[in-house]
């Protein structure tokens, strides 16, 4: 498997088993216009949309299934097929049915906690390619193990059809088009061999009766302006669009470079293919154009990151977390920058910013990784070993956690530290005995 070094939130991991291979990108600007559809979608329900994470699946055909723990995985084709939002709303209620069904709950119980940690770090831990941890990236394949996913994304006819009508009682709700579940089910249905490698569709094929079903409640739609989720869904259609297509595609999108979205396209191009001072420029034009916009200064902070400008790059990530001070990746990419930066003082904000995200993400490999390097850097080695301890606990590479851990053993004085790595030793002995 190769794997493509993406811009700073772009980073892929593969997961290869002997029934699925997940190509999983993280994209924070993609991920929460994802969320923004989900809460429109389920405003009038008790169920808590925040609750649901988003992730997207680099493949070459059009799909979308969950996984649990409410994980929603959209694929890079579906994207770049869609041609508006209210086709993604359609996929999104689809799965969101499912997950209000709770299709998932008896494949749960039979699957063993340990087979469980390992997918889900697996397919969590996307950014472990990035600068300075490539070897990370390699662990982290390793650390899980061949699963049956094709259990976990089979459904029934039966809750097919549950999630279908799920999906057009909140598609309805909201004010989105069923118009564009329809679009969805026509490509689909217009190209059969995708039926044949996609197993989402392949253990539910799109028949004649669930397009009916649709056409049905197509009649007095309250049907909503969205103005602004279709703003942002023409430029994460730019920036899928900019990064995964080749040149003559985009020209025909994209034929000249007046729009903000033709811009966003081709600076993500361009700096794909390592025209780093056209990417640059044309990002540049993005801001002045939007200046509010965070995803611009995150795109210009990770081109120069990339090309070894970390002290700039530092400039691009505090605006755009003076932006949008929730988004919690932006916290890592200005921690990883400020490492690079290799200043002393540096390293102290590296470490704090570093702690704030491993708080608030699921999986936050690559800030242990990151911790246990800034750390490195200042001497301070017990520290540094625990956090490299965590790190490969995260991936069940338990023989490294383990190294690690006695060397906090060796060096620490620290009562506390001491008594964290014990809780980990305690953590793995209950993995070694599965």
């Amino acid at each position: 498997m190769r794997f493509l070094k993406l811009f700073l939130f772009l980073c892929i991991i593969s997961k290869q088993s002997y029934s699925a291979n997940l190509n999983v990108v993280r994209d924070a600007e993609t991920e929460n216009l994802f969320k923004e559809i989900a809460i429109e979608l389920m405003k009038d329900s008790k169920f808590d949309a925040n609750k649901i994470s988003f992730f997207i699946d680099n493949q070459d055909f059009i799909n979308a299934f969950v996984l649990p723990g409410q994980k929603i995985f959209l694929t890079t084709r579906l994207l770049i097929e869609s041609k508006r939002i209210d086709d993604i709303a359609g996929v999104i209620g689809h799965e969101i049915g499912h997950i209000i069904g709770g299709h998932f709950t008896q494949r749960i119980k039979v699957m063993e906690q340990s087979s469980m940690i390992n997918i889900i770090s697996s397919i969590l831990a996307a950014g472990a390619m990035a600068a300075g941890a490539g070897s990370a990236g390699t662990a982290l394949i390793m650390g899980g193990q061949n699963l049956g996913t094709g259990r976990l994304l089979s459904f029934s006819r039966t809750q097919e059809s549950l999630a279908d009508q799920t999906a057009i009682r909140l598609l309805k709700n909201s004010g989105f088009s069923l118009e564009g579940m329809l679009n969805i089910f026509k490509i689909l249905e217009r190209n059969e061999s995708l039926k044949k490698i996609n197993p989402y569709f392949l253990t539910h094929p799109l028949s004649s009766e669930r397009k009916k079903v649709i056409k049905m409640n197509l009649q007095n739609q309250n049907k909503k302006n969205f103005k602004s989720l279709n703003l942002k869904f023409s430029l994460v259609k730019a920036k899928v669009n900019g990064f995964f297509l080749e040149d003559f595609e985009l020209e025909t999108l994209y034929p000249d470079l007046e729009s903000l979205e033709s811009l966003y396209a081709y600076s993500l191009r361009n700096y794909r293919v390592g025209k780093i001072n056209i990417a640059l420029n044309l990002v540049d034009k993005c801001i002045k154009i939007d200046p509010k916009n965070p995803y611009f200064h995150e795109l210009k902070g990770q081109i120069l990151f990339e090309s070894g400008k970390s002290n700039e790059s530092v400039l691009a990530f505090r605006r755009a977390i003076f932006l949008k001070s929730d988004e919690k990746s932006f916290n890592l990419f200005l921690a990883k920058s400020l490492y690079h930066s290799d200043a002393k003082q540096s390293f102290s904000e590296s470490i704090e910013l570093l702690w704030k995200y491993i708080k608030d993400d699921d999986f936050p490999y690559e800030a242990w990784h990151y911790l246990g390097l800034n750390y490195g850097k200042l001497k301070k080695y017990d520290l540094s070993s625990y956090a490299l301890a965590e790190k490969y606990l995260l991936v069940n590479q338990l023989d490294n956690a383990k190294m690690h851990i006695k060397r906090v053993k060796q060096v620490s004085k620290d009562k506390i530290l001491l008594n964290k790595v014990i809780d980990l030793e305690k953590e793995i002995k209950k993995r070694e005995n599965k």
